[in-house]
């Protein structure tokens, strides 16, 4: 009887406690970059939302600025073109809201005037976020802040 189980085949306590110890190390390290990556790929999402706005944002003040509108019409005429327009990858129409548009150049005169930084809230897969970018391409995702 003895023999028999010493004839057995098969892994010992210690070994697979050696293996679920790998295992756990491993998944210790992989666990927060693959988290990590996933954060990245939603902003990736609201950076490509904001770089459209941006584009469409210069489009609409450079028409306005043509049609000798000033300044404060022709950033009204981005933010209503901006929420009017449904943005690829978005839900709906209304989805981006420009909360402030901060204009660069000097003179009071709106073809002296350069788009330098879109502050909006983004809305993408029922969350919202507050998204700030610049002339440069420079995007900014934040959290929104309910105060």
């Amino acid at each position: 009887m003895f023999k028999k189980l010493k004839n057995k085949k098969g892994f010992t306590l210690i070994e697979i406690i050696v293996v679920i110890v790998i295992l756990a190390v491993l998944m210790a390290v992989a666990v927060p970059s693959v988290m990590s990556y996933m954060n990245e790929g939603k902003n990736a999402k609201y950076q490509t939302v904001a770089r459209a706005v941006l584009i469409d944002a210069q489009t609409q003040y450079a028409k306005a600025v043509a049609d000798g509108k000033k300044s404060d019409e022709a950033t009204s005429a981005i933010e209503s073109y901006v929420t009017a327009k449904k943005y690829t990858g978005l839900d709906a129409k209304g989805d981006v809201k420009i909360t402030k548009i901060t204009l660069a150049g000097s003179g009071n005169d709106a073809a002296e005037k350069d788009i330098q930084v879109i502050e909006c809230t983004i809305k993408l897969d029922g969350n919202e976020k507050n998204v700030k970018i610049d002339a440069n391409k420079k995007v900014t995702v934040s959290d929104k802040t309910n105060g």
